[in-house]
C-alpha cells in the first residue's frame, strides 16, 4: 500500500506528524536521529569511512566479472562502444554504468523457412518451400546491424530464391535441378548478407517442398509419372542392351569363324574340282567317246541313288522300273593314266541298259 494514498494523511515516512502536507523531509533531523542510534551517539572515525568507501569500490569493480559458456560469445561495451569480443571462460568489463556486456549463443544452428508461388522461365508457377540454416559468424554485427535476424534472413531468402528460380523451366524445377537451385540460393544469400554486414553465415539451404499449384497438380502428377515411366523403360532397355550386346558379339565372332572355315572348305573343294576337271579333260582328249559314256553313267548313278522308282517312256507305253540298291562307284583310274570305264556294263536286276 502506498504511503501517500488519499484519506490517509499520516503516512509520510519522513515526517509522520506532518499530516501528508507534502513538505520536503528534514535531512538534518534525519542524520541526527541516525547518529543517536550509533553506539555512544558519536559519529564513526574517518578510517571507517575510507574502509566503507573502499569496500563499495571493490564490490563495484567485482561486479564487472562475468562467465561465458562454451556455446557463447560476449561483446564488451564501454560507454556504448564495442571494445572487445570474449570467448568461453571468465571475463571482466567496466562495471555498470560505465560498461556492459552482451552474451549470445553463437554455436547453435538456427533455421528459417520461407514459401510461396514463384514464376519459372517458361512462365509457369511452382509452389516452393525453402529451408535455410544459419549461425552467428560475427557477434558485434549480429547485435548492432540487424533488428531481427529471422526477418532479415527470410526476406533475403525470398528475394534470392525468386531470382534463381526464374532462370529454370518448370520441368527442371520439379525435376533434377533442385540441388543446383539450392546451391545457388545459398551462395547468393551469403553475398547479400555479407554486403549488409549482418554477421550471419548460411550453413545450408534446401528445397523441402516443390510442387505445382493445386489447380494443375493432377496434370503435373501425370507428367511426372510419364517421365518416371520413360526413365524406367530406358533403364530396362539399357539393361537389355548390356545383356544382349556381349552375346551378339560372341555370336558374331562365331559366325565369322564359321564363314572363314566355310570359305576355306569351298576354296579347297573348288580347287579339287578344278584338278578333277583337268584330269577328266586329259582323259577326254585321249578317249572322247569312252569319257563321255563314263560321265553319262556317273550322272545316272547320282540320279538313281536318290530315287527308287523310274518311269521310262517306251514307244507306245510307259515302263515303271523299281531300282534296288546300287553298287558303290568304282575307283577312277584316271590317276593311273587309263580311261575310266564302268565296273560292269551288265544292267542290274530289274534294270534296263541305258541308251547312249
Amino acid at each position: 500500500m502506498a504511503w501517500n494514498e488519499p484519506n490517509k494523511p499520516n503516512r509520510d515516512p519522513w515526517n509522520p506528524g506532518s499530516g501528508g502536507r507534502g513538505r520536503p523531509p528534514d535531512l538534518d533531523s534525519l542524520f541526527k536521529k541516525l547518529r543517536q542510534r550509533l553506539p555512544g551517539g558519536k559519529p564513526p572515525p574517518g578510517s571507517l569511512y575510507w574502509a566503507l568507501a573502499a569496500a563499495v569500490v571493490l564490490a563495484w569493480l567485482f561486479s564487472g566479472f562475468y562467465v561465458v559458456d562454451a556455446q557463447e560469445q560476449a561483446v564488451e561495451l564501454s560507454f556504448g562502444r564495442v571494445v572487445g569480443v570474449q570467448g568461453p571462460g571468465l571475463g571482466w568489463h567496466l562495471p555498470w554504468p560505465l560498461g556492459t556486456v552482451r552474451r549470445e549463443k553463437v554455436g547453435n544452428i538456427r533455421q528459417v523457412s520461407v514459401s510461396g508461388e514463384l514464376l519459372t522461365a517458361d512462365r509457369n508457377l511452382v509452389d516452393i518451400t525453402l529451408t535455410v540454416q544459419y549461425r552467428i559468424d560475427s557477434l558485434p554485427d549480429f547485435l548492432f546491424s540487424l533488428q531481427s535476424a529471422d526477418d532479415t534472413l527470410g526476406e533475403t531468402a525470398k528475394s534470392v530464391l525468386r531470382q534463381v528460380v526464374v532462370g529454370y523451366n518448370v520441368d527442371a524445377v520439379l525435376g533434377d535441378a533442385q540441388q543446383a537451385i539450392a546451391g545457388k540460393v545459398k551462395n547468393q544469400m551469403q553475398k547479400v548478407l555479407d554486403r549488409y554486414h549482418s554477421g550471419l553465415a548460411v550453413t545450408d539451404a534446401s528445397l523441402s517442398q516443390v510442387q505445382p499449384p493445386d489447380a494443375v497438380k493432377d496434370a503435373f502428377a501425370d507428367a511426372i509419372k510419364a517421365a518416371d515411366d520413360e526413365k524406367r523403360i530406358r533403364n530396362q532397355a539399357e539393361a537389355y542392351a548390356k545383356d544382349r550386346l556381349p552375346r551378339a558379339k560372341t555370336q558374331a565372332a562365331r559366325e565369322i569363324a564359321d564363314a572363314k572355315t566355310y570359305r576355306e572348305q569351298a576354296v579347297a573343294q573348288a580347287q579339287g574340282q578344278a584338278v578333277r576337271f583337268d584330269a577328266l579333260l586329259g582323259e577326254y582328249r585321249k578317249a572322247p567317246q569312252i569319257t563321255r559314256q563314263r560321265l553319262y553313267l556317273e550322272t545316272l548313278r547320282q540320279v538313281f541313288a536318290r530315287s527308287r522308282v523310274v518311269l521310262v517312256d517306251a514307244p507306245g507305253e510307259t515302263v515303271r522300273i523299281e531300282l534296288g540298291p546300287l553298287p558303290p562307284a568304282p575307283t577312277s583310274p584316271a590317276a593311273n593314266g587309263e580311261p575310266a570305264v564302268p565296273a560292269s556294263s551288265a544292267p542290274a536286276p530289274g534294270q534296263t541298259e541305258p541308251r547312249s
